[in-house]
Formats: structure tokens, sequence, C-alpha cells
């Protein structure tokens, strides 16, 4: 973390209250800072640095703003605050600390990043030792990270545990007095620095191999252990040689699965980006040495309308300046970031790392390898990730489904039906299922309704509940834990009167009304009227207009051929096999709309025929506007 005294002038105005947002952002400094823009309710919406404050608010106030992001900002903000820094690298730290601190709406920024865990070598001590932890502290330790995967973080340590004799035991050394050292000691894992008989010289040339190990530097690191074990060999200390052995092997044996991707390569970090919606998902994989040590992932929020460029800096920002993670001499980035972000990150990215750190396109042709790899990860990352959440967010709707209407059991199988007609003609009605919260589209089904005529919703409704029941019953199939009714308390009365007379009257059963959002129960007059935010109604809605749509679909299909059938028995040369092959073509479009190209595309429909079609659909229009006007006179 970077602690910075800013002591220039902090301005807070209140442009919604005093003056408006032109006279505010006029009385901003053209120096560097970091600028927020807040709603209402003194929330901040948004944090931006700028090289001259002024001129980028003004940015702010264009009319017909083209980034979607930038308009939905500015209709919600209401109140400006800025912070004047005296650089630019400044501005950068700061609006990297304002982020993390405020979680803004419309900022890019790593999703929970507390979270991820953390490698610390304790070098503040005279003997330190190697362990996981979540908070990064600046306390003159080493810290490596963050790390994505938790169980594969463990596994580095205990690998590191298993190769170099560092102690294992948290205790305060060196001791007042001498301790009787554990197993570790016995098994050669440990010098046993609680004996007291280990110089710090020692021991500290073991933390400066795992430094190596963890850096990814495992060719120095092979070459440092291979000299060590030689000099204690010469020396005729043959036991503290076979510990050197035994690590020179056993970091051989760790490394030996790792790909070459890139011979004599230098360090790199290898960043892609993948986004869809609000969300988005980093990838970045680690090579050290020309070898592809690790794959890292990092979750983003609030991408929306965020260009490329914007995010990958973004993160920069917060993966490489606001934890402990050391850069490498090349960071190839999925957007060529511009000329003056490459001079601001670049010198604070090489402060961090201690040399000098290179921003590049990962474009070059030797590198276009990895760049697919990583852009590939990337979308796969962040696809597994979004149905994972999908597939939280519909346990979570089932669970509260059944809160909310008191089911005994989870509603795993949900069935809903809708009913749609034009005034009481072609009625049709669908049935839509879903299963654990998702749809099933091999289970929809579709009715006609026979039994019915005219305007009658709930009549089609208790026909439609009946022929579906009495097949399940029929087939010895398991009824649907849930059945939700499109309509009101009338059409869930139908259905349950069907339900009833068939037996299965101890079937759940409810309708949602479209109006209100009210859902109705059997028996209750009174309709719940819950948030409609909740996850419940959230599921609820989504199977009520998925039924609506198929209903809708279906009903158009009949209505489109029934009109058809009937425009085509007034057409010269059309026989039963091209009005079948007419119906099929624009079964759910209007065919009277369709040009000559439409037409002959039709299997059977030659030019010459197409054009008689299009003539008497066009004599037809000229009737229908000739009738038209003399009903006008």
């Amino acid at each position: 973390m970077h602690e910075r005294p800013w002591l220039l002038y902090l301005v807070f105005v209140d442009a919604s209250l005093t003056k408006s947002l032109k006279s505010a952002v006029d009385q901003a400094p053209t120096s560097p800072g970091c600028y927020l823009w807040k709603d209402d309710g003194d929330v901040t919406l948004y944090v931006g640095k700028a090289i001259n404050l002024r001129a980028r608010l003004r940015n702010y106030l264009a009319t017909g703003l083209e980034n979607l992001r930038t308009r939905l900002l500015m209709e919600r903000a209401r109140k400006l605050e800025w912070i004047s820094t005296a650089t630019d690298s400044e501005a950068l730290i700061l609006e990297a600390n304002l982020v993390k601190k405020l979680q803004p709406r419309f900022n890019v920024r790593l999703k929970d990043d507390k979270r991820y865990p953390y490698i610390c070598v304790s070098t503040s001590e005279p003997f330190p030792q190697i362990f996981i932890t979540r908070q990064v502290k600046d306390d003159g330790n080493r810290y490596f990270g963050p790390f994505t995967d938790v169980r594969a973080t463990r596994n580095t340590l205990a690998l590191i545990h298993k190769i170099f004799p560092i102690r294992k035991v948290r205790q305060v050394l060196p001791a007042r007095r001498p301790k009787k050292p554990c197993m570790n000691f016995h098994i050669k894992r440990c010098l046993g620095p609680c004996q007291g008989n280990v110089p710090v010289e020692e021991y500290a040339g073991v933390v400066r191999e795992i430094l190596l190990f963890l850096e990814g530097r495992r060719e120095v690191l092979e070459d440092v252990v291979r000299k060590r074990m030689n000099e204690y060999s010469e020396s005729l200390e043959y036991e503290k040689a076979s510990i050197y052995r035994d690590m020179l092997s056993n970091i051989r044996r760790a490394t030996e699965d790792q790909n070459v991707v890139q011979p004599n390569a230098n360090d790199e970090d290898v960043i892609a980006v993948a986004t869809r919606d609000d969300h988005g998902q980093i990838a970045l994989l680690e090579v050290r040495g020309g070898r592809l040590l690790d794959r890292k992932s990092f979750p983003l929020v609030g991408v929306t309308g965020a260009s490329p460029t914007e995010i990958v800096e973004s993160f920069l920002r917060d993966y490489y300046l606001e934890s402990q993670a050391v850069p490498p001499a090349r960071i190839l980035l999925p957007a060529r970031p511009d000329g003056r972000t490459r001079k601001l990150l670049e010198p604070l990215l090489g402060e961090r790392a201690g040399r000098r750190v290179r921003l590049l396109a990962g474009m070059h042709r030797e590198k276009r390898g990895l760049v697919r790899i990583a852009s590939r990860n990337a979308e796969l990352l962040l696809t597994e990730r979004l149905l994972a959440t999908r597939h939280r967010d519909r346990e979570r709707a089932m669970a509260d489904l059944r809160e909310m209407l008191g089911l005994s059991d989870l509603p795993t199988v949900i069935e809903c039906y809708d009913i749609s007609h034009t005034s009481g003609t072609e009625t049709v009605a669908s049935g839509v299922m879903f299963v654990d919260g998702a749809p099933q589209p091999s289970a929809y089904r579709r009715y006609r309704i026979r039994a019915t005529d005219g305007i009658d919703d709930p009549a089609s409704m208790r026909e439609v509940v009946a022929r579906r029941l009495q097949r399940l019953l029929n087939e010895s199939k398991a009824l649907p834990d849930l059945m939700l009714i499109d309509g009101g308390p009338t059409q869930l009365t139908a259905a349950c009167e069907a339900a009833a007379a068939l037996g299965a009257g101890a079937l759940p059963i409810v309708s949602i009304a479209k109006k209100n959002e009210e859902i109705y129960l059997p028996g209750v007059r009174e309709p719940l009227q819950p948030d409609s935010n909740r996850p419940a109604m959230r599921l609820l809605r989504q199977l009520r207009d998925e039924a609506h749509r198929f209903a809708i679909t279906y009903h158009r299909q009949l209505r489109n051929k029934a009109a058809l059938r009937h425009l085509l028995d007034d057409v010269n040369d059309i026989g039963p096999q091209r009005k079948k092959a007419l119906l099929k073509h624009f079964a759910d479009r209007e065919i009277q709309a369709a040009d000559l190209n439409e037409l002959r595309a039709v299997p059977g429909i030659g030019p010459e025929l197409a054009g008689k079609i299009r003539a008497y659909f066009d004599s037809q229009e000229t009737r229908s506007a000739a009738a038209g006007t003399e009903n006008s006179r």
C-alpha cells in the first residue's frame, strides 16, 4: 500500500444545490489530481485521475457523449469532489487507493481482491519462516502473490517446506535458551535454528534460495544450490552436502514438468482480458526464463462501456501497484497503451521491480502463441465464472421461492402456462418447464384449445391444465413441484379445479398477474406483493415471460398460416404442393410484405409465378387503400 501525505487542497462542490455543474467544473484547477463524481446520496459513483483536472472534467459536460458508461454516470451524478496532487504519479496512486476504499460503481476494479492469499517470507526476522497470509503489511517482510488458487498456494508452500530446510514451527528466534528440535530436524527438513547452533548467515543462504524459487529464477537457483553442495563436499562436510544434494534433486523434480515456451526469453507476464456485459476476467500467464510457471485469473466488475485500454490500465494499477506483485521485465498487454499512460506507469513499475519494466502490445510474431493462450484462458475462465454465478443465483431463487410460498420441498421442477388469442380466434396455450431454475426447451409444450370458443381465458386454462395433468398421470410420470399460471385469480381457480378433478389437488399452483406483479394463492383473497427484486420474483417473471413468448410465437404462426391459406386460394396457378411450400416458408412471417426475391426463394416458385403473387398482393393493397379513401369522404 502507498501511504503518501496529500498536502495540497481539497475542494468540495455540491453542484445540485449551489451552482450548475458547469460552474463547478470551472472552479477546478489545471493541476494533476483525482476527481470523484457522487450521487445525491453522497455515494461515490466514479473516481478518475487527470493531468489537468479542469480540462478532463469539461469533457464530461460535452453534449452527445458517445460512451454509454459516461452517459449513465452523468445521469446519476449530482456532486463533484476533487483532490489536487503535485504529479501525475501521485494522482495514479491516489486513484488506486480511492477505488480500493470506495468501490465505485462505474470504476473497473478487481472483484473481492481481499480474498487472495499471499506467501510471506518473514525476512524481518533473524531466522525467517514462510507462511500463507491474506494481509499484506509494510513490515519489512517479502510477500509473493496474490495467488488466485488457494489450493495451489498451499501446495506451493508444502513443496517449499519439502525442498528447503527452513523452520516450520512459529516461535520467536533466537530463543533465550536452546530448545529440543522437532522431527523436521531429524528428517533433514529443518536446520534446527531453535537449537541455536545454526549461523544466521547459513540460514540466510537458504532463505535467499527460497526467494529465488518464488521469483521463478530456477536456473540461477540450481547453480547456487550446486555450488553450495560442492563447497560442503570439498570441505568434507558431507552431511550438509547431502542436504543440498537432496535439495537440488527436489528442485529439478519440481521443475521438470514446466514447459519451455520460449527459449532464452526474458521474464514476462502475458495479460489477456475477456468481457461480457458488466463482467470481465483477466488471465495472466507468468513466464520466467522462458518457462510457463503459472496462470492466474482475476475477476473484474464495472467493465460496461470500458475500453480494453482502460480495463488493462486499471488492472495494472490494482495488481502491480496496490499488491506486492513484483513486475517482470516485460508485460505483454492485449491493447497498446497510449504513450502518456506508458510513460506514467513504466517508471512506477520499474521502481517496484528495481529494474526497467516495459509495457508492450503482445502482437509480436514470436509472442502471438502466448497471447492466444492467454486470450483463450480469459474467455474460458469468464464463462466458467458466469455459469457458476448463474447456478448460485438459481439455487438462491428456488430457496427463496420455497420460503415465499411456504412450500415443503424445493421447487426444482416448475411449469408455467399461458393463453394467447386474437379476439377469441386461433386460441392456443403454451407450457414451459424450468429444471433447477434453468429453462428446458425440449420439455416445452404448445396446445390448440379445442373445447372453448370465443374469449374465455379461464375455460382455456382449465382445458390445458387438465390435458397436461391427464397425460402425466396416464404415463405415470411425476408431477411438477410447482405450477405457475399466467393470469389472475379466475385463471388460478380454473387451473385448481382441473387439478382437483383429476385427483391432483395437492399440486402447488399459484398465478402471477401482469399489472402489479402480484402473486395469487389458492383460497387466499389478498395477493402477495413481494419485492420485485427478490430472487424468487425474478425467477417467476422469467418463467412467465418465457411462457408468454412461446405462446405468442405459436399463435402468430397459426394466424399467419390461416391468413396465408385464405389469400393463396385466390391466386391462380398455385396448387397444393406450392401452397404447402409457401405455408412452410412463411410460417411466422407476413407474406404480403415479401418481395420478388423472397418469393422466388420458395421451392417451386419461379420468377413468373412470383410476379403473379406479388401483383395480386399489390392489387389487394390498392383496393384497401381505395376503400379507405371512399369511406373517409
